[in-house]
């Protein structure tokens, strides 16, 4: 086939004598030749331009060369070393991006005014198959592979002077820009490939490179921003005991200048022998251990640590991660979990007679106040819920309130509860210890409920504490001080304890700063009905009901009731009703018939009576008794100490009662004997 036969300005009409002419030609050694001549025949491209008609100007080209601006980059110092071997044999040095548009050419002065301006071959020329046939640039984008377009190869005669020798860019494996070496036909050489791909390979290294130091970068960023975000200090110290990082929470526990600690020993930091030394020595680290330490100012210093052990790959030890918190933190943290905060404010109290109105005003005081406050009063008369009022208002409110029922807990366990155990210290004690009431509710306040129930051993314990503001752990030698303000409660006459040598006077005296006595419910029969419809809608709240309130017989009775348990036997009264009642009023057959024969107790007839005197019941003087003592127990959920209270009478006289009558038989209460 006559090789003239491309020159013809006409398309051939076969297109099996079209694929027959190209494999002549070429010898099929650069199929990606006849493949872009098929496509710029399937394009209909003009096979006589005379110039690239497409060049992006102004803002566009501006827009093109801000979005490819890291691969110019990169390419820069690659393309001024291709251009400094090629520039004075006529060719020119161009990268394009992945849509064959020109971001960049590189030329001496009189080609770059010559034949590369007579082409439009500039910056900004897109010089894509359909505006300019097949060249190397865009079958190199095309095909994905280097390639050489020499002279006839090219499908528009405007070319085929020239040679091309271009080669993809990659990243990740996807095309984002051609290197390109370009130059008459007369002075290609066969190495001209080989130049632009060896370059195109180092810039694909220096993006990889760069990726590389960019992402270590922001996971350093990420790493450092990740320790500074928490709420730790965290050291790391290399074999030799030197400090290669510490974060800010870090320098601010340890009170050091975070840049003058990186570099230093650790024993230079800090004024006693740091524990993370001991892990450098053993090898050995630990979790979530409490550590004492004294300064040389005699101050001590409670940590909860963490010690971390790094190895390198031969298992050789290079250094020491430490986090570390001081131990309020951790306190603040449990109490936070457990919700070791008061509940309750003042508002959360209802009543409004004389004397409930006094029993506030002087808890309000009392507020005001940073003395120890004793409440007293009867079972069921709000104690607990006067100190929370007490604390919310108080300037601790902030910080923990601790509870503590002191006639709950066994003897022999009322000392570590209080103030806590080192790790061993007697049998059964956790390893690591733990931490007492006092040192979780430290800033804040500490309730003891129950006081008087508290053994009078514990009580000379008690007292030093409030005295020195300092305790010792069972087992321990360290001293923490405590700064916790005390308030008390008891059902008990502490005043009458002390004279029958039950509570220490010297205690009762520490305790009984501000005194404050709670009011029976039977003294307040004025707020039964607004406590009633306050309890209601909280229990309807709770239990999903819509009860909508009492019926008038059952407030006749709930207003002639003594109520020995008090509020708290009002509100039981109240759910158990709310729970069985079926209309949207509390009738009196929803109430125990403890409440509803009260009457016959008190008056010697009820309603029921006075139209039916028939069904008067009258029952022994023993059959009241037991039934009381009975109900009272079960009020007090089987507590003598409490139901004796509530009976105004001694324990020991319940104790002869329930003997007597063999109540113990009937009851079936955990607590009775």
């Amino acid at each position: 086939m006559n090789i003239e036969k491309f020159d013809n300005d006409t398309c051939l009409d076969s297109e099996l004598e079209y694929k027959q002419t190209e494999a002549l030609k070429f010898n099929n050694e650069k199929p990606y030749v006849i493949n872009g001549w098929e496509r710029c025949k399937e394009k209909k491209v003009e096979r006589n331009c005379k110039i690239c008609i497409k060049v992006y100007e102004g803002k566009q080209l501006t827009d093109i060369l801000e979005q490819n601006k890291d691969l110019i980059a990169y390419s820069k110092i690659f393309m001024e070393n291709l251009s400094s071997f090629v520039k004075d044999s006529g060719f020119a040095v161009v990268l394009a991006d992945s849509k064959a548009r020109i971001l960049e050419v590189m030329a001496n002065e009189e080609i770059l005014k010559g034949s590369l301006q007579d082409l439009n071959f500039i910056k900004g020329a897109i010089w894509d198959e359909e505006h300019v046939g097949n060249t190397a640039i865009s079958t190199a984008i095309i095909e994905k592979q280097p390639v050489q377009i020499c002279g006839l190869e090219h499908y528009c005669k405007l070319h085929r002077n020239w040679t091309c020798s271009a080669a993809p860019i990659k990243k990740d494996g996807e095309v984002i820009g051609v290197l390109n070496v370009s130059g008459l036909n007369r002075d290609v050489h066969s190495h001209t490939l080989g130049m632009v791909v060896a370059a195109a390979h180092a810039i694909e290294t220096e993006i990889k490179s760069e990726k590389a130091k960019n992402e270590i970068l922001i996971k350093n960023k990420l790493q450092d921003a990740l320790v500074e975000s928490m709420s730790d200090g965290v050291l790391l110290v290399d074999k030799g005991g030197y400090v290669g990082f510490i974060n800010e929470i870090g320098a601010d526990i340890l009170g050091v200048n975070r840049a003058n600690a990186i570099g230093r020993h650790i024993t230079e930091l800090v004024d006693f022998r740091p524990v993370v030394l001991e892990v450098l020595r053993t090898g050995v680290g630990y979790v979530d251990k409490e550590f004492i330490v004294e300064n040389t100012k005699g101050n001590t210093i409670h940590f909860i640590k963490t010690a971390v052990p790094i190895r390198d790959e031969n298992g050789e030890l290079v250094g020491v991660v430490d986090t570390f918190r001081k131990i309020q933190r951790v306190q603040k943290m449990v109490n936070d979990m457990v919700g070791a905060y008061a509940k309750f404010t003042f508002d959360d109290i209802i009543g409004n007679d004389d004397k409930f109105k006094e029993c506030i005003r002087l808890a309000k005081i009392a507020a005001e106040s940073s003395s120890n406050v004793l409440i007293q009063g009867e079972s069921g008369t709000g104690k607990e819920l006067l100190a929370h009022a007490i604390h919310s208002s108080s300037s601790r409110r902030k910080e923990p309130f601790i509870t503590i029922n002191c006639a709950a807990i066994p003897r022999e366990l009322i000392e570590s509860e209080l103030f806590g155990y080192q790790g061993g210290a007697f049998t059964g004690a956790l390893k690591n210890g733990r931490s007492g009431k006092f040192e979780l509710a430290n800033r804040g306040s500490i309730f003891l409920d129950e006081i008087g129930e508290m053994p009078l051993d514990m009580q000379v314990k008690l007292l030093r504490v409030i005295q020195d503001k300092q305790f010792n752990r069972i087992g321990g030698s360290n001293v923490f001080n405590t700064d916790v303000r005390i308030i008390c409660a008891t059902n008990k006459n502490l005043f009458e304890e002390c004279n029958n040598g039950n509570f220490r006077w010297d205690l009762y005296y520490r305790l009984n700063v501000l005194s404050i006595e709670t009011v029976p419910l039977r003294d307040r029969i004025s707020s039964i009905i607004e406590l009633s419809e306050y309890l209601i809608r909280k229990i309807n709240n709770r239990l999903n009901k819509n009860v909508k309130g009492i019926d008038e017989s059952v407030l006749y009775y709930f207003l002639k009731y003594d109520w020995p348990g008090n509020v708290r036997e009002l509100e039981n009264t109240i759910e158990r009703a709310i729970n069985i009642c079926e209309g949207e009023k509390i009738i009196l057959k929803d109430l125990p018939k403890s409440i509803l024969k009260v009457d016959v107790a008190v008056n010697g007839f009820t309603e029921k009576t006075v139209k039916n005197p028939e069904s008067f019941e009258i029952e022994s003087l023993e059959e009241l008794e037991i039934r009381q003592i009975l109900r009272v127990m079960e009020l007090m959920g089987g507590n003598i100490s409490q139901s004796a209270a509530a009976l105004k009478t001694s324990r020991n006289t319940i104790y002869n009662k329930i003997k007597k009558h063999d109540i113990s038989r009937l009851y079936q209460g955990e607590k009775c004997p």
